[in-house]
């Protein structure tokens, strides 16, 4: 593994601040995870979406969370400016894909009641932080409800069939 000291700096900053991690967080029922492709990049389909769907402009996505987090005294103004810049390092699995999965998986721990969801084509095992990182740690957080714990083992099952093309999304009201 090929893990830079650029993102044991950042894995570490992490592991020693716990205050930062807890508010890696979006509040109670608004959290929204994405993953692969529809059209375009289900990303890119959300951003458009928070201009003319209510219900979507009132969930937390982790890029918006991470935007309004400082990081006083680092080289980087919030996590977002950091992971983004982690993105650049090659190779890529090891460097932008671990800082993204590390995230991830504290926003995913951190997520409270109803969950939604924009989960697209090409969310292969292994291959995107929804199913690598997200998923699993999802369904181990005891603070979820039931309708988001039965959207997760539908995803759950696709991806340990090897369906990629899941595209299949909920938000929750």
């Amino acid at each position: 593994m090929t893990l830079l000291p650029q993102t044991r700096d950042f894995l570490s900053y992490l592991q020693k601040n716990p205050g930062m991690r807890s508010r890696i967080a979006a509040p109670p029922n608004t959290t929204l995870l994405y993953a692969g492709i529809f059209i375009k990049p289900m990303w890119q389909e959300l951003e458009q979406l928070k201009h003319t769907n209510r219900d979507v402009a009132s969930k937390h996505l982790l890029p918006d969370v991470l935007a309004r987090i400082q990081t006083p005294s680092q080289k980087y103004p919030t996590l977002l400016a950091w992971a983004k810049a982690l993105d650049g390092y090659m190779p890529w699995k090891e460097n932008g894909f671990i800082a993204w999965r590390a995230l991830s998986g504290i926003f995913a721990a951190n997520a409270v009641g109803t969950v939604s969801f924009c989960i697209g084509s090409n969310v292969a095992k292994g291959e995107k932080v929804f199913s690598a990182t997200e998923l699993p740690v999802l369904l181990r957080n005891p603070n979820v409800d039931a309708l988001t714990k039965d959207i997760l083992s539908y995803y759950q099952r696709c991806i340990q069939t090897g369906d990629t093309a899941i595209n299949f999304g909920f938000v929750g009201g």
